[in-house]
């Protein structure tokens, strides 16, 4: 999604009663560029937004920060992806808050791990660090072949980047766990 501060720039020159060639002249900005802007068009460059932030009296971050609605935030139990593993015994329900219209470094996910499952075949790492919260039932994180910990209703564990791992569930509950990460390239 683009920003779009081209109706803040509108705000200002209505708030202060003033035309697109005042502007123009009081940012030294033609008043081509000015009116783009305004439309949603073209491609300013930094001098230009920070021209403008410092005209209407804002930080550039501010200027460029999106005015996102309230409502555009929720996201519906239909609209979420699930994905299934093949053996039909993991379910991972992605972008459990809102991945648009915000670009965030942050994906939460539910998984659904069904008795005596794991995660993965293998080990897996991300690049990302990652927090895991069980919400129901147990699970087993495993760190290698020596290290496991039992991980109970209400317990979470911090994974570190690049830090091989994997989730199994070795009792007769399913497990339900919130996983957090913080993605590093968004």
């Amino acid at each position: 999604m683009s920003i779009n501060f081209g109706e803040k720039i509108i705000n200002y020159r209505r708030k202060n009663h003033i035309t697109i060639k005042e502007l123009a002249k009081r940012t030294n900005l033609s008043t081509a560029i000015i009116s783009q802007l305004e439309r949603g068009l073209g491609n300013p460059t930094l001098k230009v937004l920070s021209d403008l932030a410092d005209e209407l009296g804002v930080t550039l971050s501010e200027l460029l920060r999106e005015d996102i609605k309230n409502e555009a935030l929720i996201l519906r139990k239909e609209e979420r992806i699930v994905s299934y593993y093949a053996d039909g015994g993991v379910e991972t329900m992605s972008n459990l808050l809102v991945d648009s219209p915000l670009h965030t470094s942050l994906d939460v996910q539910m998984l659904t791990l069904t008795p005596h499952r794991e995660t993965r075949d293998g080990f897996m790492s991300h690049l990302e660090e990652e927090s895991l919260y069980v919400l129901e039932g147990q699970v087993v994180i495993v760190f290698s072949e020596e290290e496991e910990y039992l991980l109970r209703t209400g317990d979470s564990v911090r994974i570190m980047p690049g830090r091989l791992h994997k989730l199994r569930n070795d009792y007769e509950q399913v497990a339900v766990c919130i996983n957090m990460k913080c993605k590093v390239n968004y």
